[in-house]
C-alpha cells in the first residue's frame, strides 16, 4: 500500500537567490514611483531552471504583510491599500525552460498614481508545474509517495510620495549560548519604508585590531524591529582579558545617503571561550 504525502518547498527570495532546481535574478524588485514619469513601471526577472532536464514553471502573484517583530505573513488577495497584487501583469505566465537555459519574465506594475504614500508591496511566485515524486519507505511494510513542489517568492516593492528610510540600533549585547558566544542586535526601522543594513564586527584589544568579520545583512520593514544573533568569531583571541566588540552598522536612507551607526560591547575573556 502506498500513501501520498504532499509537500511544498517554498524559497523566499527575501533571503536566498537559488533554491532546488530554480535560480531567480534579481531576488527582489524595487521601484521608486517618484522617479517614474509614466503611470506604470516595467522590469524583467530571469529564471534559470535545472541543468540536466527541461522544467516547466508558472508565475502568479500574492501579497505579504510584515508584523512588527519582522514575521512575514502571507495574505494573498487581502484588501489593503498597500497591496499591489492586482496591479502586476507579466508575460509569459507559464513557460518551459530547456535544460541549462533561462527565461525572462517581463513584469509590468500599473496605476502607480493610485498608490498611497510609503511602501506598497506584493510577491511574484514562480512554481514548478510538474511536482517531483519520491518513494519514501515507512514502517510495517507500508510505502509512501512524497509529492514535492518547489515555489520561489520574489518580493516586489514600490515606494511613493514622502517615504522615509530610517533606522536605529536599540541594543547591542553579547550573550553566551551552548555552542559559544553570540552578538545580539536589535535593529529598529523607524521610517515608513524598509531598510537594508550591512556592516562589520571588529574585535579590539586596547588600540589593536585583533579581528574583523562581516555583519550579516538583513532587511527590516518600516515600523518594524528585528532581533538578530550572530556567532562571535573567536579564533584569533589567544588570551584572557577585556576586548571591545565594535559593530559598524550602515544603511542607505531615502536619498541614498549612507548612514553609519557604531555600537560597542565589552567582551571579557576569563577562561575557556
Amino acid at each position: 500500500m502506498k500513501k501520498k504525502i504532499f509537500g511544498l518547498l517554498i524559497a523566499l527570495s527575501f533571503t536566498v537567490a537559488a533554491y532546488a532546481s530554480i535560480t531567480v535574478t534579481p531576488t527582489k524588485v524595487e521601484i521608486d514611483a517618484n522617479k517614474i514619469r509614466n503611470n506604470y513601471a516595467t522590469c524583467a526577472i530571469e529564471v534559470r531552471g535545472a541543468q540536466d532536464k527541461p522544467m516547466r514553471y508558472r508565475a502568479y502573484t500574492g501579497y505579504f504583510k510584515v508584523k512588527e517583530n519582522s514575521e512575514v505573513v502571507f495574505a494573498d488577495g487581502e484588501k489593503d491599500e498597500h497591496n499591489i497584487q492586482s496591479k502586476i501583469r507579466f508575460v509569459p505566465s507559464e513557460f518551459t525552460i530547456p535544460a541549462g537555459k533561462s527565461q525572462k519574465v517581463r513584469v509590468n506594475v500599473a496605476n502607480l498614481n493610485s498608490l498611497p504614500t510609503g511602501e506598497s508591496r506584493a510577491v511574484i511566485y514562480l512554481e514548478d508545474v510538474e511536482p517531483k515524486e519520491y518513494n519514501v519507505p515507512v514502517v510495517e511494510g507500508i510505502g509512501a509517495q512524497l509529492v514535492l513542489k518547489t515555489r520561489v517568492a520574489v518580493p516586489v516593492y514600490v515606494d511613493k510620495g514622502n517615504y522615509t528610510k530610517q533606522a536605529d540600533v536599540e541594543s547591542f549585547d553579547i550573550v553566551r549560548e551552548k555552542d559559544g558566544l553570540y552578538t545580539k542586535v536589535k535593529v529598529v526601522s523607524t521610517g515608513n519604508s524598509r531598510i537594508k543594513y550591512n556592516g562589520m564586527i571588529q574585535i579590539i584589544q586596547g588600540k589593536k585590531l585583533i579581528d574583523e568579520y562581516s555583519l550579516e545583512g538583513k532587511t527590516v520593514s518600516g515600523g518594524c524591529y528585528q532581533i538578530v544573533k550572530q556567532k562571535v568569531e573567536t579564533k584569533k583571541i589567544k588570551e584572557s582579558g577585556d576586548y571591545t566588540l565594535r559593530m559598524i552598522f550602515y544603511y542607505f536612507d531615502e536619498k541614498n545617503n549612507r548612514k553609519n551607526i557604531k555600537k560597542d560591547a565589552i567582551l571579557r575573556i576569563t577562561g575557556e571561550i
